[in-house]
């Protein structure tokens, strides 16, 4: 999978959950998706589906759904720290190794150095480019990147610069 998306030539960017307000963070961790669950779902209907077919049971009579709930009430993530968010501006992926947060979607662009060798071709936010004449700048160069939303004024200042994706107009 490219580190980029195909369709803009905007590179995902990556950045550190400790650069993000603390506040934030946890509404992705707690709005977003244990990419494990579906896994765990589907393991548990593959299941259900030999043990019918086991015992000559067409598993279509069966209703599965008081499984998947039972499942899901004693449903624990395996601790990894992995989480998929989406909402209608961003598309955001929490790698479960405390590497960084990879911003796959959003409406805001920046621009900053390359992530290799840990995620090739995508923008590392923690290290912006903050330079005059930056539309000389070709577009393996812009990173989509969170808003000031993300950040505070305190602890976590956005770091970087922030350009709409709509209108390449910087955001201020």
């Amino acid at each position: 999978m490219p580190n980029y998306d195909e369709k803009t030539g905007i590179a995902y960017g990556v950045i550190s959950p400790n650069a993000l307000n603390g506040d934030a963070l946890n509404d992705i961790y707690q709005k977003g998706d244990d990419p494990h669950y579906e896994n765990a779902k589907d393991a548990l209907l593959r299941d259900i589906t030999a043990l019918c077919d086991t015992h000559g049971i067409n598993v279509s009579n069966i209703d599965t759904d008081p499984f998947i709930d039972e499942m899901s009430d004693h449903y624990e993530s395996c601790g990894d720290g992995q989480c998929d968010y989406s909402d209608d501006e961003y598309t955001l992926h929490v790698s479960g190794d405390g590497f960084g947060i990879f911003v796959m979607k959003s409406p805001y662009y920046t621009y900053c150095r390359k992530c290799s060798p840990c995620a090739p071709g995508a923008g590392d936010l923690n290290n912006p480019l903050d330079i005059e004449g930056i539309e000389i700048l070709d577009n393996y160069d812009r990173a989509y990147c969170l808003d000031e939303s993300f950040f505070d004024d305190d602890y976590a200042k956005i770091p970087y610069r922030v350009f709409r994706v709509d209108n390449d107009q910087e955001v201020l």
